[in-house]
């Protein structure tokens, strides 16, 4: 499986450095009374040999002719004599009376070194056993995950867990372990089967039975049978009896094993984002550290643990950053807390014997290629600073590596010599302990096969670059992470049996993240590679890991596929793909009830277990609405992109949102770039497209994202800059003067392909002023054509993120924004007036119901928006009351600051932040942080619509359609057209084939003015 490319002979064909008591000593993992087999690749570089042909006659020797050949023979003899009597002598001294002096002093070597004690000596002994016992089979064990042949003791963390008790995040009780059974369930088994109307039963930790028509008398029958299975007393567990079991008819609900995660930081990146517990990198030990390990930072009192879970992540695997070439150790964690704290207690491996008798007790380590390593070290002046040095420092630490375990196994081979003609005396003949240093051990583990390797690699020539790695120094890499570019090699990772842990459609952060492709996931699994999704973790909130498969699922991939690919793909890729990541026998109870199916649009899990306990609960309040089918697609197509007609209908709209309140049907019409009609008596003019029953809405409208000031954000040379306070305050920083649109960027194109069809961008500097934002078409390819409204409001900052030379505290930055407005300057003149909106991102409670007062007292005809707005549900009726709109920005937030600790996220059993600010009369807008994700606006939007079934259902269609249209257009002051749908004003619209909100339904025509493009291509 993984094939030696070295040339090393192996231990049969070298000759141990028999009490020599140097440092060039033979090596290979053996017991004290063994047979020695040979052992992979030896150090040895050549050998030595020669002598006598076995005659015992040289080649000099005599033919008995000449005067001198007498004494030649008699010469011959004599020596032949000698010899033989001094070989006598040497087996004397060797086998009798060496081993006499052995019992009266120690042996020492001619230099004067002393022998190792024998407790070192068979300490040494033993680890080369130990070298032999995981040697034995490891490839095969590897590839297999190191199941067991049987899980003699069931779920090993049940014994553990029965000592303690187990926190319930919906219950003020603990979390109790009682068995269940689930009733009348569609079941999703993780593996792409379904399972309609059946029963799941629940008990000691594991998943008894999967069926149909179960009765508790049959929960009971597999309790008792699994318990005699595993000697559950010696386990922890307690018969039950059928008054133990809980029944629960799930009515058709959908029952899935519980998602896995397979690249976290949480835990060593904690909420709410205190340096103090910053523990994903250790940057001041150079770029290699793989002795590090993630389970000395984890921090077990992480909100996010909890979050997270609540989402049906239920393992996720916590590495470290990719901060350096080799980050350390990661470790697989059961989302479950106890009484304990403790951080061994969450492991995966918690309780798992060490003779393999509950499968293989796997590590984890983590690697990282490409950028960051380079950027880091090459900003201070050391290597790498290039991908050469990325390369070479690999290599070099991997030598390092591989030289330790070659002198491991040479010690070995060793000691085996030395106990074969030394026995009990072996030890007083070697002079060197057993070569293990620290940090060396977590890489010779990995070359051992015991480490399961994740390497974070995005571009070819750096997953090229692992793979060369893999073969010249022997060690597995079990999946490359992010891999943006992996669909590229998607050939070559199949014939190496290494899988993918991607984004659905995160990209374009930095230039390694560039070539990317929300079809990779197709086109990888297509080519035989396992793919995973996974979160990374507080890069994408964990919580939300089901929409990474959601995503993969609306761009194609098979549902059953893209579910697998957060269940059973990452769970076999740690390792552990026979006990988690399936609804099946034998299995963890790690169980998700959903409130509708997993992948769609607002999925929450109504009931989440972990090793059988019981940990979310929830009522399931609203009944989630029913997607309807997409239509057919629109006809006729055009060839090209943005094709300018004079004049074109769309006809058989089954819906036409055209502003709030207002849902009308038939067609639309344009001429001469304007809407002239609406309705279903409207003639007909130019070219005829028919939606087929499809749905038009509003161009949606990104704000508060540098669309069109960057392309790649971490490529200063694609963006305008960040600009200064001081520069702002006086009116020279305006983001229509850093604008650019066209050239082929991809920022632009997955705004307006995807419907987003006008930005609101401001300029990207990061002080209390950042100046004065542009509104402007994204599909444009000059700038003559591209901007809307030129000025279009003033953006203040106020927090954390804002503290700057220019105003250094958050008082001082009030104090600032107090005093420009009762000045009235430069740009603030047009606020104090109303003309220009003033938006103020605030994300604390406290500041935005401060910035309310203060503007009303200082600027009371001035138009506020609060942006950011994490905390704006807290002072909803102060909002409302001042008529002041929120922009929620990121729509669904995160706690990852000390201001952002008022997040309120879905699916928390409470009404959403969206609906209470919407139920106390304030008008909400939507948008996303990240630039990339203006593709994912609508879904966004759709978030808030039907993203928490327990919370009443007060945010409806229209709601999540208005709030990244209509909206944002009146938060922000604009007019022609932009956010709404209007006859006599510029069409602005976008056709799909169904929905609007919800996955599964595709863009069929958008309309920019006289442009026109059908089904756009997202790539």
């Amino acid at each position: 499986m993984f094939a030696n490319t070295n040339t090393r002979p192996t231990a049969t064909d070298r000759q141990p450095l028999l009490g020599s008591g140097g440092p060039n000593v033979s090596s290979s993992g053996v017991n004290t009374s063994r047979t020695v087999t040979p052992r992979g690749p030896s150090p040895r570089r050549g050998s030595c040999g020669g002598g006598m042909d076995g005659t015992g006659t040289g080649s000099g020797a005599g033919n008995g002719n000449g005067g001198g050949s007498g004494l030649k023979t008699w010469f011959h003899s004599w020596v032949l004599l000698l010899t033989a009597g001094a070989v006598s002598v040497l087996a004397l001294d060797a086998f009798w009376l060496a081993p006499q002096r052995n019992n009266l002093w120690p042996a020492t070597t001619t230099s004067g070194a002393t022998p190792i004690a024998r407790d070192a000596f068979d300490a040494g002994v033993a680890s080369c056993a130990r070298n032999d016992d995981v040697m034995r089979d490891a490839d095969a064990i590897f590839a297999n995950g190191g199941a067991p042949s049987v899980r003699v003791h069931g779920n090993p963390r049940t014994r553990l867990l029965s000592r303690q008790r187990v926190k319930a995040q919906t219950a003020s009780d603990p979390a109790a372990a009682n068995p269940i059974l689930l009733q009348h369930a569609t079941v999703w088994d993780g593996v792409g089967g379904r399972i309609d109307n059946a029963d799941v039963a629940i008990g000691h930790g594991v998943i008894l039975r999967v069926g149909n028509a179960l009765s508790v008398a049959d929960v009971v029958e597999a309790g008792a049978n699994h318990f005699d299975l595993v000697g559950g007393h010696q386990q922890g567990l307690k018969p039950f009896s059928p008054a133990d079991v809980e029944v629960v008819d799930i009515q058709g609900k959908v029952v899935s094993p519980g998602l896995v995660d397979m690249h976290s930081h949480a835990g060593v990146d904690s909420s709410p984002g205190f340096e103090g517990d910053s523990d994903t990198n250790e940057m001041s030990g150079g770029p290699t550290n793989p002795y590090l390990r993630a389970q000395d930072g984890i921090n077990p009192f992480d909100k996010y643990l909890d979050l997270i879970a609540s989402g049906g992540v239920t393992t996720s695997l916590i590495i470290p950053g990719s901060g350096t070439l080799m980050g350390g150790e990661g470790l697989a964690i059961k989302m479950l807390k106890t009484s304990s704290n403790a951080v061994e207690d969450m492991t995966l491996n918690a309780g798992m014997s060490e003779d393999g008798e509950d499968g293989k007790r796997w590590r984890w380590m983590k690697m990282a290629c490409g950028e960051n390593p380079k950027r880091y070290f090459k900003s201070r002046n050391m290597m790498p600073g290039s991908r050469m040095g990325n390369g070479w420092l690999f290599r070099a630490r991997f030598e390092e590596a591989r030289n330790t375990l070659w002198a491991q196994e040479d010690w070995c081979a060793t000691a085996d010599a030395l106990n074969s003609q030394f026995r009990d005396k072996a030890y007083q003949h070697m002079y060197t302990r057993y070569p293990d240093p620290l940090k060396d051990e977590s890489l010779v583990a990995l070359l051992r096969r015991q480490v399961r390797l994740q390497v974070h690699c995005y571009q070819t020539n750096d997953l090229e670059m692992m793979i060369r790695n893999k073969h010249e120094f022997d060690f597995p890499i079990v999946a490359f992470h992010h891999a943006t570019e992996a669909y590229l090699l998607a050939g070559q990772l199949a014939a190496e049996n290494i899988s993918v842990a991607i984004f659905a459609d995160h990209s374009l952060y930095k230039r390694e993240a560039y070539i990317h492709s929300v079809r990779a996931g197709q086109v990888l699994h297509e080519a035989g590679v396992k793919v995973a999704y996974k979160s990374d973790h507080p890069v994408l909130n964990a919580q939300h890991l089901i929409y990474e498969a959601q995503k993969a699922a609306h761009y194609g991939l098979d549902e059953q596929i893209a579910f697998a690919a957060v269940t059973s793909v990452p769970a076999e890729r740690i390792g552990a793909g026979w006990r988690i990541g399936r609804i099946a026998e034998g299995y963890d109870a790690d169980v998700l009830v959903w409130d509708r199916p997993p992948l769609q649009m607002g999925a929450h899990p109504l009931r989440v277990i972990i090793d059988g306990y019981t940990i979310v609960s929830l009522p399931n309040a609203l009944a989630p609405p029913v997607p309807t089918k997409p239509a057919p697609p629109i006809d006729p197509t055009l060839d090209f992109l943005a094709t300018q007609l004079p004049a074109y209908t769309v006809l058989n709209c089954s819906g036409i949102y055209t502003q709030d309140t207002q849902v009308l049907r038939g067609k639309i019409v344009v001429e001469a770039g304007l809407v002239s009609c609406i309705g279903d008596k409207c003639a007909n003019r130019g070219v005829v497209f028919n939606l087929n029953g499809g749905v038009l809405v509003p161009g949606l409208i990104a704000a508060g994202t540098p669309l069109g000031l960057e392309e790649i954000q971490q490529e200063e040379g694609t963006s305008d800059g960040d600009a200064r306070s001081e520069d702002a305050v006086i009116g020279l920083v305006h983001a229509k003067d850093g604008l650019r649109v066209g050239g082929g960027g991809k920022l632009l194109e997955y705004a307006w392909k995807h419907g987003v069809l006008a930005g609101v961008s401001g300029p990207k500097g990061r002080g209390v002023v950042s100046g004065v934002s542009v509104a402007f078409r994204t599909a444009a390819d000059r700038y003559s054509d591209a901007v809307l409204k030129p000025d279009v409001a003033v953006h203040v900052n106020i927090g954390n993120s804002a503290k700057e030379g220019y105003a250094g505290s958050v008082s001082a930055q009030l104090g600032k924004l107090r005093s420009l407005l009762t000045e009235g300057k430069a740009d603030f003149t047009d606020v104090v007036s109303g003309k220009l909106p003033l938006v103020v991102t605030a994300h604390d409670p406290n500041d935005i119901s401060k910035v309310l007062t203060l503007v009303a007292a200082a600027a009371p005809k001035a138009r506020l928006v609060i942006s950011g707005a994490t905390g704006a549900w807290v002072v909803a009726t102060e909002l409302a009351a001042a008529n002041v709109p929120v922009l929620l920005l990121p729509a669904r937030c995160k706690p990852d600051s000390w201001e952002k600790r008022w997040c309120k996220a879905y699916g928390d059993g409470g009404p959403s932040a969206f609906e209470l600010l919407k139920n106390a009369g304030v008008k909400v807008a939507l948008s996303v942080s990240e630039p990339d994700q203006v593709r994912s606006l609508l879904f966004e939007a759709g978030w808030g619509t039907v993203g928490d079934s327990t919370g009443g259902g007060k945010v409806n269609v229209m709601d999540a359609v208005g709030a990244v249209t209509w909206r944002v257009a009146d938060a922000f002051g604009l007019e022609d057209g932009l956010g709404r749908i209007v006859v006599g004003k510029r069409a602005n619209f976008v056709g799909l084939d169904g929905g609007p909100v919800g996955f599964g339904y595709h863009i069929q025509i958008l309309g920019d003015g006289a442009y026109v493009t059908t089904k756009p291509l997202q790539r």
